[in-house]
């Protein structure tokens, strides 16, 4: 009995735990679409959580970590275009770094597009480096590693 109340016990323990744990400010998601049988496009989606930004892809010296898309694991597909954010981020001079920087405040939809140099085994992969800040703290910066095969198209 005394077992089972332990059991129980620490149960109970580990949900109320789960259930005040943050969510992320942060979570990507990462899909690849195909616009024709050897064109695409890698979409990289970030949701960010309501009070949190992340920071841009180009900041200056001296400031926080921006947000990089290492594509460098990719296979079999040749980059045809820059990333290309859907929209562009804001400029801010933020308090804690003391220096303008650039960020976006809400999700954001970065794409790249690709041509298939060999589609036995074309794959988009890598990584996301990146940190989110509120107005009181920063998450360290992370890594999101992806690995999606390229659809084949038709």
């Amino acid at each position: 009995m005394n077992r089972l109340f332990v059991m129980v016990f620490g149960l109970m323990l580990s949900l109320v735990a789960l259930a005040q744990a943050p969510e992320a400010p942060v979570r990507w998601q990462v899909t690849v679409r195909m616009t024709s049988a050897t064109e695409g496009t890698a979409v990289f989606k970030a949701r960010l959580q309501p009070g949190w930004h992340l920071y841009g892809m180009q900041l200056p010296q001296g400031g926080p970590k921006p947000t990089v898309i290492d594509l460098a694991a990719s296979k079999g597909v040749k980059f045809t275009s820059p990333l290309k954010p859907d929209r562009k981020p804001l400029t801010v001079h933020d308090k804690m770094f003391g220096i303008d920087l650039n960020w976006w405040d809400s999700d954001i939809v970065i794409r790249r597009k690709f041509t298939v140099t060999d589609p036995s085994d074309a794959r988009i992969a890598g990584k996301i480096t990146y940190m989110g800040c509120n107005d009181q703290t920063c998450s360290p910066p992370s890594d999101f590693k992806f690995d999606k095969p390229v659809p084949k198209k038709s």
